[in-house]
């Protein structure tokens, strides 16, 4: 949304009232702002402009106030700390939402709905209220463990399940189960949020329309899975099969470390949805055929799937493979997000694919009953829009190493072995000592050892 669209679209009276309560509170002293010849305030000012600038220092030295470190999401984390009342006002319906994480977003909603029977879930209520009017009972919480994906060891009650949430899902920034009413915006917008509420950002950004709001779904996940392939070119093929009212299915799912690649089986939504991120034996004999052409597994999973991939002869164990290479992913993004928290996330760039988001694509003679198509034809781009996609695909891919440090997060999903502590510890010190091609190697043999100790499970 552009600064003139925000300052000089038609403002809800609550909003113009919540303009005025937060430019004069005294959390946001200093703040740089300006108003219209009548008085408005001009809430909206480019980034990158001297004013902006300005307003960026303001933010820098909050961060530094609050001992937030200047990186990649640091503004959203500031945003929510300066606050006064953690409530935001949409700008176009008067609507105030809260800016924590506490709206569960589509697929909560969903698992919800399955655990619990339901058939509406409304976006207005917050996960608390939500959990207060399903969970009554001890099975009932054992439900929201399960939509949590909560150890099922954890000591959970009706009586400290909202502190739970609160400590581990909503105060850690939960992006792939839970969102706030409004998203951060530093340093444009003067609070630090989009001015449009989650309520209506929907229908104010043609960008966020509810089509295009499922591809940035799936872009999301790519990201955050660190995922090899043509995401670009394999995000194209994907909107085909939508507008032809399919749901494309992953043959090689990237949330089991599979590449994002331009190949689905076409299913309706129902059966998407059932097989739920599962691979089937035809889905594993496919996959062993094509790999004699192409990449089908990202270099991170692929010495788990090598391992085990010639053992599978049934669909359950298909589904065992499933259940193994997920459990690999997650210790792979364990190690990552350790790498990052020690200072070092400079050195995973080399392993993410910016480059995709400069071309577009086309499929000649696309057949939505199969799902296969001519040829595809490549369009080279350049510009703002280029780069932006890319600054959102790293931004993302290392949000999702932030989840991983939460303390729930590594202990329901860390291994169990001293080996692979070791050599992290010899990672670690090429890292220190800045011999980054050892490096590069000693964490190829982390992610192999972590193979070898998940295949044991087979």
């Amino acid at each position: 949304m552009s600064e003139t669209t925000d300052n000089k679209r038609q403002w809800h009276p609550n909003f113009v009232k919540y303009t005025e309560f937060i430019v004069n509170h005294k959390n946001y002293k200093g703040l740089y702002f300006e108003r219209n010849n009548d008085g408005q305030v001009k809430w909206v000012i480019t980034g990158k402009s001297e004013n902006g600038l300005k307003r960026r220092d303001w933010w820098d030295t909050q961060c530094k106030k609050f001992g937030i470190k200047i990186e990649a999401g640091c503004y959203a984390k500031v945003a929510l700390e300066v606050h006064p009342t953690k409530k935001h006002t949409c700008q176009i319906c008067g609507k105030e939402l809260s800016l924590e994480y506490v709206y569960p977003n589509k697929r909560t909603i969903a698992s919800f709905k399955k655990e619990f029977n339901v058939s509406i879930l409304p976006f207005s209520k917050d996960i608390f209220q939500i959990v207060k009017e399903l969970a009554k009972t001890d099975d009932d919480i054992e439900k929201v463990k399960r939509i949590f994906k909560i150890p099922t060891s954890a000591k959970i009650t009706k009586q400290n399940i909202e502190s739970y949430l609160q400590k581990y899902f909503v105060n850690a920034f939960a992006k792939g189960l839970l969102s706030p009413g409004a998203m951060s915006n530093s340093p444009d917008r003067f609070d630090g949020y989009h001015s449009d509420g989650a309520c209506c950002r929907h229908e104010s950004d043609k960008g966020r329309h509810k089509d295009n709001l499922q591809r940035y779904g799936q872009d999301r996940r790519v990201y955050e899975n660190w995922a090899d392939g043509d995401w670009k070119m394999a995000d194209r093929l994907m909107s085909l099969f939508r507008k032809n009212g399919i749901s494309a299915d992953h043959i090689g799912p990237i949330s089991l470390g599979f590449c994002h690649r331009p190949k689905f089986h076409p299913l309706s939504k129902a059966e998407n949805s059932a097989k739920n991120n599962r691979m089937s034996l035809n889905d594993v004999q496919v996959l062993l055929d094509d790999e004699k052409t192409e990449e089908v597994v990202s270099w991170h999973s692929k010495y788990l799937w090598d391992i085990l991939k010639n053992k599978v002869r049934t669909d359950k164990e298909a589904v065992k493979l499933s259940d193994l290479m997920r459990k690999n992913l997650h210790h792979i993004l364990i190690v990552f997000s350790m790498i990052d928290e020690k200072g070092y996330g400079k050195f995973l760039l080399q392993f993410l694919n910016p480059s995709y988001s400069f071309f577009d694509y086309k499929f000649e003679e696309f057949d939505p009953k199969t799902g296969l198509y001519k040829n595809a034809i490549a369009k080279k781009l350049e510009g703002k829009n280029q780069q932006n996609n890319i600054d959102r695909y790293y931004r993302v891919a290392f949000e999702k190493l932030q989840e991983y440090k939460t303390i729930e997060n590594r202990k329901a999903n860390l291994w169990e072995d001293k080996t692979i502590d070791t050599e992290l510890e010899k990672l670690f010190q090429f890292l220190q000592t800045k011999k980054l091609e050892q490096a590069k190697s000693q964490l190829e043999n982390v992610i192999n050892n972590l193979a070898q100790l998940n295949a044991k499970n087979w």
